[in-house]
């Protein structure tokens, strides 16, 4: 994984990924290896400082960079950046993002191109801005997704629709770069606790409402989405392209199960009772 970029690194799952890749290099406990040299790209420049102090005490080397990826210049200038500070790159993990809740019937144009700018065209342009150096290292890029690409989402319509963008965006990519020798693949995150949803998990009967709905009967943590980008980098995911890894605990197969089913528990009943009465 060596020489990665990484962006909305200051919080949340963001965080959790810079973490992970570098407690994976620290982990590999051979003093030959090289250590992580990350590129951590945020707007919230404090935050950022003290994510760095972290990755720094696990022996990672860290480069900061602090911008909005919404405007059309930033991407191209971190993603050189990170090129001249570590000599090439390695990973590219499209993480920032933001959601704008709002029913689409009155839904601000400016807040849906802000979504669609973060969400969807600046994973293009950082990977536009990528392809060359990822080119020569055989590199890998990764695209934090949602569920809700694949699941409409009220009141996260433009959110959902981005995502979607976004998750198409990975595939065409895959397709026109893998000849290329580059793995692009997306990670959808399911019901994840972080800053960005504290709200949603602030009342404790909506939390375990939503625990409920999810088959392995958590939320999950910013941990279990690192753990997953960390395979998806890596060698282990080396004929792994086009790809969309949902990490959700099992939640996007619970539709049918959601309804109402007394009838089918019904007439299983009645199927159990006749070897019931044989067996007795």
């Amino acid at each position: 994984m060596g020489r990665t970029l990484v962006t909305g690194a200051a919080r949340g799952i963001g965080r959790a990924i810079a973490l992970r890749l570098a407690q994976d290099a620290h982990d590999q406990g051979d003093d030959q290896a090289r250590p992580a040299q990350l590129t951590l790209l945020d707007q919230h420049a404090a935050e950022l400082d003290a994510v760095a102090a972290e990755l720094q005490a696990l022996g990672a080397q860290v480069q900061v960079l602090a911008g909005d990826l919404s405007g059309l210049d930033f991407a191209a200038q971190a993603v050189a950046a990170a090129v001249q500070h570590w000599g090439g790159l390695d990973g590219l993990v499209s993480n920032a993002g933001a959601a704008f809740p709002g029913a689409l019937s009155d839904y601000p144009v400016a807040d849906w191109d802000r979504t669609f700018a973060l969400n969807a065209r600046a994973p293009l342009l950082l990977a536009q801005a990528a392809l060359a150096p990822l080119r020569a290292s055989g590199g890998s890029i990764v695209v934090i997704t949602s569920v809700s690409a694949s699941h409409a989402t009220p009141p996260l319509g433009a959110y959902s629709a981005s995502k979607a963008a976004a998750l198409m965006l990975v595939r065409q990519l895959a397709t026109e770069w893998g000849p290329l020798g580059l793995r692009i693949n997306a990670l959808s995150p399911g019901l994840i606790a972080t800053p960005g949803t504290a709200l949603a998990y602030a009342d404790p009967a909506a939390k375990a409402h939503r625990e409920q709905r999810v088959p392995l009967r958590r939320i999950g943590e910013p941990g279990d989405i690192a753990g997953a980008v960390s395979f998806l980098l890596s060698d282990a995911a080396a004929y792994v392209n086009g790809a969309e890894l949902v990490v959700d605990g099992g939640l996007a197969h619970t539709m049918m199960a959601s309804l109402p089913q007394q009838a089918w528990q019904d007439q299983a009943a009645q199927r159990r009772l006749p070897q019931a009465a044989a067996a007795g």
